[in-house]
């Protein structure tokens, strides 16, 4: 079979978390791509000092372009000048406007396959709906102001890629919507990250696309973490990636400042480590409560940084927000959380009862306990104090090697051309 062209806006050197779960993905797989990119902007990513080794199946071609419109009709040339070297294209979002690139292809050349991976959804997204649902002038100001509570990197990818003021949400919301079906109906294959993204995104849908969907993890690649350390002397937690008001620790912390009260020599048994983005809400609960002898927040890291520190923390921390009020069940699969799995050691995770990240913790036999302090604090103490600790699920964690994932990717292509890799 011909190589598969992928679109995707992030991919490495630029790092970002959509870059790399397309990288650790099609570097497993059977099969050879070309991978439709660029490297001029790294705006919103984690920056591009990684360099990660080049698979020997992909071939990178890099777009002129510096703006992502200006990026997706440079795609769409590419392949109006090459469309007889490809027989399956894969676009990967976010932004939307790779998937618009194959809205586009498919007007070119019909009979082309063509696979549409979602990260997050384009239309309706619970972050965005948490503060764009408003009607009233004054309800719109509030809205603005609102903005620098919510996740940064969330918000962007999902809003200010093509919002251009909070004036036009609901017309935006409607084009978003527009273009989310657009693409389920057009596409041969959707991608989807876990069954709550997916049960979430069909619900706007009126059409029937259920022949078309499959789930594959998020997923990690073995051969990029390094060997363990020695054992640390402090019991070490870490986290790493973006934190917000939404997204928040508070609870965990609220927890360390009264099992700080409570031991006074705390801070030579326990450490938590924060790198990367956190409220300056939180960083001043650290500092108006003495934590910073055992709370420290550190800058972010490199994606291969990040990878060592997963290894060498005795815990993994991982959290989401609390979007109860929009959804039941929390749809958002973070890549980070796969990386944890792959590192191998205990997660503690705090999130919403229902949805993507309980499952997959709760099945994998993490911690995994919901937004309740009490909870919180006490297995806190039974990890400090009596070394409580968990047995994984190996045989589920295997599920989440991008080997597996890449296996299953694999599959579903050749179902689809009816040709072997």
């Amino acid at each position: 079979m011909n190589r598969i062209l992928v679109f995707s806006w992030f991919y490495p050197p630029v790092n970002s978390s959509e870059g790399l779960v397309t990288y650790k993905l099609i570097k497993a797989s059977g099969y050879s791509y070309d991978v439709f990119t660029q490297k001029n902007n790294d705006l919103w990513s984690y920056g591009k000092e990684d360099y990660l080794p080049a698979p020997d199946n992909v071939n990178s071609i890099y777009a002129k372009a510096e703006t992502i419109d200006e990026w997706w009709k440079e795609g769409v040339e590419y392949f109006k000048k090459n469309a007889d070297k490809y027989d399956v294209i894969m676009t990967r979002s976010m932004p939307p406007e790779s998937h618009k690139i194959g809205l586009e292809i498919k007007k070119i050349k019909p009979e082309i396959k063509w696979l549409a991976s979602f990260g997050d959804p384009i239309a309706n997204n619970p972050y965005t709906l948490m503060f764009v649902s408003f009607e009233s002038p004054h309800s719109r100001k509030n809205c603005r102001n609102i903005l620098g509570v919510f996740s940064p990197k969330r918000i962007i990818r999902n809003i200010l890629f093509h919002l251009k003021t909070l004036a036009s949400t609901k017309k935006t919301l409607k084009k978003e919507e527009d273009l989310q079906n657009s693409i389920f109906a057009v596409c041969d294959r959707i991608i989807f990250n876990s069954d709550n993204q997916k049960e979430y995104m069909f619900n706007s849908f009126n059409g029937d696309c259920n022949g078309k969907a499959f789930v594959l993890n998020h997923s990690f690649d073995p051969l990029l973490f390094p060997e363990k350390k020695k054992p640390n002397k402090v019991k070490t937690m870490s986290y790493v990636g973006h934190l917000d008001n939404i997204r928040t620790p508070k609870l965990l912390l609220e927890a360390l400042s009264e099992l700080a009260e409570e031991d006074k020599e705390l801070a030579s048994k326990f450490h938590l480590d924060f790198y990367g983005d956190l409220s300056d809400y939180d960083k001043l609960f650290i500092m108006n409560n003495e934590l910073c002898d055992i709370v420290s927040v550190r800058k972010p890291v490199s994606y291969l940084d990040s990878l060592k520190i997963m290894k060498n923390s005795d815990w993994l921390l991982h959290v989401d927000g609390n979007i109860t009020q929009i959804t039941p069940k929390n749809i958002f699969f973070a890549a980070k959380l796969a990386d944890y799995i792959g590192a191998k050691n205990p997660i503690f995770g705090i999130t919403m009862q229902n949805g993507v990240s309980a499952d997959i913790m709760n099945r994998l036999g993490s911690v995994c306990v919901s937004y309740s302090k009490s909870e919180i604090k006490n297995y806190l103490w039974l990890i400090i104090y009596k070394g409580y600790t968990v047995t994984t699920n190996e045989e589920y964690r295997f599920e989440f090697s991008n080997k597996a994932v890449a296996d299953k990717f694999d599959g579903v292509v050749r179902s689809l051309t009816g040709k072997e890799d």
